[in-house]
């Protein structure tokens, strides 16, 4: 991926991961009608870490 691309993606996550907390119901966590955008978010950023963490062991040489 191009890596100006790849510094906006992160930033959006970031940023979706961010949103998502400040938004959260606390009153109601469990609740996905009331809490599904910071849910999504999460597992977005989960997803993204995971690639993150894949390519890095990638492109580390041993």
């Amino acid at each position: 991926m191009n890596n100006k691309i790849e510094k906006i993606i992160t930033f959006i996550v970031l940023l979706w991961l961010v949103y998502g907390i400040f938004n959260l119901d606390s009153s109601d966590l469990w609740s996905i009608e009331k809490n599904w955008f910071p849910f999504l978010g999460f597992l977005v950023f989960i997803i993204y870490l995971i690639y993150s963490i894949q390519k890095a062991a990638k492109n580390n040489p041993r």
